[in-house]
């Protein structure tokens, strides 16, 4: 529990709590906007799969997008996903960091 704890401590004065609920905002946003948009695209569910597949950058080829905007909302998701994969990384890093700090302390 202490090092959950630890963790939320880290999210909140980094920031990175909201970068992260934004992100995920914004994942179900794009999967949301790609459907309406893209006909190739017939379920909201394949929206969101596509989206899983762009920020993983798995690239299945299942589900393609073809109109322009859909295209260009998969290049910001994929922008956006390696942000937040830079800044997970450096999270996890700070809560080691901090976890052996504080063993050192006790």
């Amino acid at each position: 529990m202490k090092r959950l704890r630890i963790l939320v401590e880290i999210l909140k004065k980094t920031g990175a709590w909201k970068i992260l609920t934004s992100f995920i905002g914004f994942v179900f946003l794009d999967a949301l906007l790609i459907f309406l948009i893209d006909p190739a695209v017939t379920t909201y569910g394949d929206a969101l799969w596509y989206c899983y597949a762009v920020i993983s950058t798995a690239g299945f080829g299942d589900v393609v997008v073809t109109r322009p905007l859909a295209k260009l909302l998969s290049v910001v998701l994929t922008g956006y996903g390696v942000l937040v994969i830079a800044i997970v990384t450096g999270v996890v890093v700070n809560f080691y960091t901090e976890l052996i700090q504080r063993k050192k302390e006790d």
